[in-house]
């Protein structure tokens, strides 16, 4: 379980399929290649993971050691069917990681999400709200709320523009000096090389955090890369994802347990290949390396995460 905040975040091919049709991404509405064009579609899915080294980076907290886990999610979202000027959504999803031999370290997260956007013409403009409570090992750890107005606009037939302003406030059950308050500033641009077959998403994201204890106040960076391709293969439709993250973060103040500012480095590679089994059911198949660095020893670390999930729509 890398990070419980990072599970908050939207369906990247959701906002694919809305870009491609000139609407706004939509985190609240993502569904499974193949998924029910229905108002109101469901998912349940089940799988396995091995992670190389078990850590909850929220917490500054590895363990140096690999551990396999059950993975299990279930989801409901609604999505207004047509076309209308007026567009909204929401959806509610839970998951669970169950480690086999960690499991002080086997996460909980329910979240709930509403969406709406309203078509000026060319541009869109919109707010998406998110909600999420996460426990660890059984007991009370994070609650998560997020408010995100943007714009966006189709540019030509190709070009997909999106531009977000995040306010988030975390809260942590056990740990009041971690209590945050972050302002994000984030842009998006798809770039439809063959409609849906193949795209590239170029995100930016500049985050400033201000926590219960000083030492945690930081600046950070992120850069992100996706190539989505989607080819034949005998029957079936598979769709090929490769992720490239690249993620820092300036402490602004002395963290007294190493005598200095602190700085994190983190970078990930991700390759994730989608295989649908029947009409309905979805199998992915996912590699993930992330090398962390950073002057604070517990989150200087390296992981490579393996991971086989199933997913059905109901």
């Amino acid at each position: 379980m890398g990070s419980a905040q990072g599970e908050v975040g939207g369906d990247d091919e959701a906002g694919a399929r809305e870009a491609a049709a000139g609407r706004s991404p939509s985190p609240a509405s993502g569904t499974a290649a193949g998924a029910s064009a229905d108002a109101v579609s469901f998912e349940v899915g089940a799988g396995l993971e091995y992670d190389s080294n078990v850590a909850i980076l929220e917490l500054d907290a590895s363990t140096g050691a690999g551990d396999a886990a059950a993975l299990f999610e279930l989801g409901a979202a609604y999505d207004r069917p047509g076309d209308a000027k007026l567009d909204f959504g929401g959806g509610y999803n839970f998951s669970e990681t169950a480690h086999q031999d960690f499991s002080e370290f086997d996460v909980r997260i329910h979240r709930a999400s509403a969406r709406m956007a309203y078509d000026l013409g060319r541009p869109d403009v919109g707010a998406t709200l998110q909600h999420a409570y996460a426990e660890l090992d059984g007991s009370d750890f994070m609650t998560l709320t997020q408010l995100s107005p943007y714009i966006s606009s189709l540019v030509g037939k190709r070009l997909f523009l999106r531009f977000a302003y995040g306010d988030t406030d975390k809260d942590f059950a056990d740990d009041p000096g971690r209590d945050a308050t972050t302002s994000s500033l984030s842009s998006d641009a798809y770039v439809f090389v063959n409609g849906l077959k193949t795209y590239l998403v170029f995100g930016h994201r500049y985050d400033d955090e201000d926590a219960g204890d000083a030492e945690l106040d930081y600046t950070g960076q992120r850069l992100s890369v996706q190539l989505s391709q989607r080819f034949r293969a005998g029957t079936r439709d598979i769709t090929l994802r490769t992720y490239l993250r690249a993620e820092s973060r300036d402490y602004r103040a002395v963290t007294a347990s190493i005598g200095e500012l602190r700085r994190d480095d983190r970078g990930e590679l991700e390759v994730v290949a989608e295989i649908p089994v029947g009409r309905r059911v979805l199998t992915r198949v996912g590699i993930k390396r992330a090398d962390n660095e950073s002057n604070l020893p517990s989150v200087d670390f390296a992981e490579t995460v393996f991971s086989v999930e199933f997913t059905a729509t109901l």
